[in-house]
């Protein structure tokens, strides 16, 4: 049963979907789910120091009030992890591609990233969020960024939620492709029976029979944004064209489009180079077009609010 009854409401997600609740979900100074959009904008992984401050200063120019970066990346396919690599502006050898690194090894060379992340954030006034796939790494993760990402592979994580319930910092839960807004909203009664109140929910699209994109897995989902905030008024709801799409030319109307139905923001990879991008290079934009595209999602966000 994939449809939200109303035994679910009074039964199984009484606590998330009520209307009651005056929730605040502030990330650094954002309000996330405010009058203002929140657009969190950057790259699919940290790079290098200079890729990261670069990208930061773009994004915020051109008018990004967060700053999005991954550092721990759940790729489908183990080998090229871009933390076994070195920095793309050091002069470290290339390292073994096919080489798997220790939990050890990859804790040590995510916090050297995460620091270069929290340091771009903190130059040009950006609040930071990332992936968290190891609720060990929370104690880590909590003195560089300001808000945790649950990965769509993670939706269903009792480690994490259980760990992240503890925290005091906001969390952006994104959607498995394959699965329903009403299992999504059951994973948001996970922390709402543990008192954790201060999350946002995060669609990427839906598995169908075809994509319109031989490289994607989803498209977009345009009305879970009016059915969200039909159940669960009170939690903010964030677009994430780039990796529905997975194709950059669709980006900005798939945007436009979440705008323009309610969405409370959107989650955008922009990339200096997007087709050398270490990961994802196939939906990254530049930071020309992410400027273009902020001009257009304002307008019609001043159109509808």
């Amino acid at each position: 049963m994939k449809d939200i009854s109303q035994a679910d409401i009074q039964n199984n997600i009484p606590l998330v979907t009520r209307k009651d609740i005056d929730r605040e979900v502030k990330a650094g100074d954002v309000i996330i789910g405010g009058k203002e959009l929140t657009i969190m904008a950057g790259p699919c992984t940290v790079e290098s120091k200079n890729h990261i401050f670069e990208t930061a200063k773009a994004v915020k120019d051109a008018g990004a009030n967060m700053l999005r970066g991954g550092v721990f990346k759940p790729l489908t396919f183990p080998y090229g992890d871009p933390l076994g690599q070195p920095d793309a502006d050091s002069d470290e050898p290339p390292a073994d591609r096919m080489k798997i690194l220790s939990k050890y090894e990859l804790f040590k060379a995510a916090e050297k990233r995460f620091a270069y992340y929290k340091e771009a954030g903190e130059k040009y006034g950006l609040p930071v969020i990332s992936e968290i796939i190891y609720a060990e790494s929370i104690e880590m993760m909590s003195k560089y960024v300001d808000m945790f990402q649950i990965g769509y592979r993670h939706m269903f994580n009792m480690d994490l939620i259980e760990a992240l319930s503890k925290t005091d910092k906001p969390i952006l839960i994104k959607r498995h492709y394959g699965e329903s807004l009403r299992s999504l909203l059951g994973v948001a009664e996970h922390f709402e029976a543990r008192g954790k109140h201060n999350f946002a929910f995060c669609e990427r699209g839906v598995t169908v029979p075809h994509t319109h994109n031989v490289d994607s897995r989803a498209v977009l989902d345009i009305q879970a944004i009016p059915a969200f905030k039909e159940y669960a008024p009170s939690v903010p709801v964030i677009i994430d064209p780039s990796h529905s799409t997975f194709k950059r030319s669709y980006v900005s109307a798939m945007s436009r489009a979440a705008i323009a139905a309610g969405a409370d923001g959107l989650l955008i990879e922009v990339h200096p180079d997007p087709e050398h991008a270490w990961i994802d290079p196939l939906q990254a934009i530049n930071f020309s077009n992410f400027q273009q595209l902020m001009k257009s999602i304002k307008a019609i966000h001043e159109i509808i609010r």
